[in-house]
């Protein structure tokens, strides 16, 4: 059995549930306020230029997106506890107002995937409020827990983005760049070594190449920290659960997920 959401809002602290069923929203909003969350055991469907946006969690057993994701109402975070697959006729539209982080003010627009990340259709994203970002401001824009197929096939770049491009090469991210970092390759650096791993506050860094930069992000793609101290990084402050390391030598780079207990 089907149901069509023909208007559907979900305010502060309301749960929709639908249990033995698919959700399809045809063509209407779906506007989560305040970590609302609509779920259901079965699959959720995004279509015939319905709108998912605002702050909350879609939780289904899996989600399939043929129109448009727009998180918050002027800058937000969506996330989707389960798969969330992409067709052509996909869009998202994103916001970034400043680098102040991931969904909250003056930072950026951002969509969780817990699991599978099947990616097609358009990116929308612009600059809002006449915020103007640095060449070495990253943004990232999706974070996924499980695998990636696929890319955006095409990309359109508002307000002050010129030189800015979208990034597939972080583990777990997909982030808008400028050029000039993209133009930093991932290949092996030789010898590397990173240990201990799990670690309780210190991880080591050894290699035959010299080690220029250390950026750790946590599993959402916020960056948690960086140094160019190499040789000895300080991760004792850091929450327990897992992070990527980031390391940089010259035109190059390497990530290495740990663990801290």
């Amino acid at each position: 059995m089907i149901k069509n959401i023909l208007y559907f809002v979900v305010l502060t602290g309301v749960v929709c549930q639908s249990y033995g069923q698919s959700l399809v929203n045809d063509g209407a909003e779906i506007m989560l306020q305040e970590s609302a969350v609509v779920f259901s055991t079965e699959s959720f469907v995004n279509r015939n230029n319905g709108q998912i946006k605002g702050d909350g969690t879609m939780d289904f057993a899996e989600a399939m997106n043929f129109a448009v994701i727009n998180p918050g109402v002027v800058i937000g975070d969506l996330s989707f506890d389960s798969s969330l697959i992409n067709s052509s006729a996909a869009g998202f539209m994103l916001d970034i107002q400043g680098n102040a982080g991931i969904g909250i003010e003056n930072g950026h627009d951002h969509v969780f995937v817990d699991g599978d990340l099947v990616m097609n259709g358009i990116l929308d994203i612009a600059t809002i409020d006449g915020f103007v970002p640095a060449t070495t401001d990253s943004f990232t824009i999706i974070s996924y827990t499980g695998n990636i197929s696929g890319q955006f096939t095409a990309v359109t770049l508002g307000g002050n983005l010129t030189g800015f491009a979208v990034d597939y090469t972080l583990p777990g991210q997909i982030r808008l760049v400028h050029e000039s970092i993209l133009s930093v390759q991932e290949a092996t650096i030789e010898s590397l070594q990173v240990f201990p791993n799990p670690t309780n506050d210190f991880i080591y860094i050894r290699s035959l190449d010299k080690i220029d930069r250390v950026e750790v992000y946590n599993l959402i793609g916020k960056q948690v920290l960086v140094t160019t101290k190499t040789d000895k990084v300080d991760l004792g402050r850091l929450a327990k659960g897992m992070y990527l390391v980031k390391i940089y030598s010259e035109q190059k780079f390497n990530v290495k997920k740990i663990k801290v207990q």
